[in-house]
């Protein structure tokens, strides 16, 4: 077990030649930003087993929104149809729902597009939301939702987006319970922003299990867990080290008087709050909406002058 640099980078080599596929940045070099490549890209592709295989076979991402996580999750998957060396690569992208498996597969589709190289090698299905290289007879296939369709199948990566939106485990158990017989490094993928808090729900038990990990308090030396969580109990909302801490791509994707702008906005609104936690912060919620912020409620605790009531 060890660390080959030369498989990590030439994983980066082949992200850095694609391009990024909306926004400002649309059609420009996909540099990898610094928690792209440290805490993901490397460790995840240049961690070896003695067997000179990949040591991890499930990486668990949770980040804020707008970080960056859907293009990476797209590049991962062109490399691993394209370029892992698996014999007739199936790589899938799940989700809830075909359109937000979607997300990815049209991030990929448009980064083929815009490569000199892969548009010439790779045939595009927009209506199947297919991706085939008929190089190693391969193909990126997003998946509906409907679980009972899935087995039979041999995925050699899996994109898993949004996970803490699955309704149960069943999406998840079909896609990679058993489907890597056939599979000597077999990847999953999982890609998050938090949640409602449901400690049965599939989101929940990765999310522990990564904590846990994370933390040393189990060992399990293929899941490579990668967390940009607030602790609800210790972190203030309003600290702005906080939003930094958590939000790796701030300064790079979009700016702290953004962050500024929408904590401004959402401090006096319940779900407004809400969402700023769950998607700026990473903070589980027991609930989409609250009649009254918990601070206001508090703040009502005084003993009821029914005279002035009248």
């Amino acid at each position: 077990m060890g660390y080959d640099e030369s498989r990590a980078l030439r994983v980066k080599t082949f992200i850095e030649n694609l391009s990024f596929s909306k926004g400002e940045w649309a059609g420009k070099k996909f540099n990898l930003l610094p928690w792209q490549w440290e805490d993901v890209v490397s460790p995840l592709f240049g961690t070896i087993n003695d067997d000179g295989l990949r040591q991890y076979r499930t990486a668990f991402v949770e980040i804020p929104k707008k970080n960056g996580k859907s293009e990476l999750g797209a590049a991962i998957a062109l490399y691993m149809l394209c370029a892992d060396g698996e014999g007739a690569p199936e790589v899938y992208g799940a989700a809830a729902d075909r359109e937000q498996a979607g997300l990815i597969y049209n991030a990929a589709a448009a980064m083929v597009r815009n490569s000199p190289i892969l548009s010439k090698v790779c045939k595009i299905l927009d209506s199947r939301k297919r991706i085939i290289y008929p190089k190693n007879n391969g193909f990126y296939q997003v998946l509906s939702a409907e679980s009972y369709t899935k087995h039979g199948i041999s995925p050699s990566a899996i994109l898993f987006d949004e996970i803490h939106s699955q309704p149960n485990a069943e999406l998840w158990d079909v896609l990679t319970s058993g489907t890597d017989y056939a599979r000597s490094q077999q990847l999953v993928f999982a890609m998050t922003t938090a949640g409602i808090y449901d400690k049965n729900s599939i989101w929940w038990k990765l999310r522990t299990r990564a904590q846990q990990v994370k933390a040393g308090i189990i060992e399990d030396p293929r899941f490579l867990p990668v967390l940009y969580l607030a602790d609800p109990e210790k972190d203030d909302p309003a600290d702005e080290e906080l939003w930094k801490r958590v939000n790796p791509s701030l300064g790079q994707i979009f700016t702290l008087d953004k962050i500024r702008q929408d904590y401004e906005e959402a401090k006096n609104d319940p779900a407004d709050f809400q969402n700023f936690l769950r998607f700026r912060l990473n903070i589980p919620i027991k609930s989409l909406t609250r009649f009254i912020p918990m601070d206001k409620w508090d703040n009502c605790n005084a003993p009821i002058d029914l005279e002035s009531l009248k």
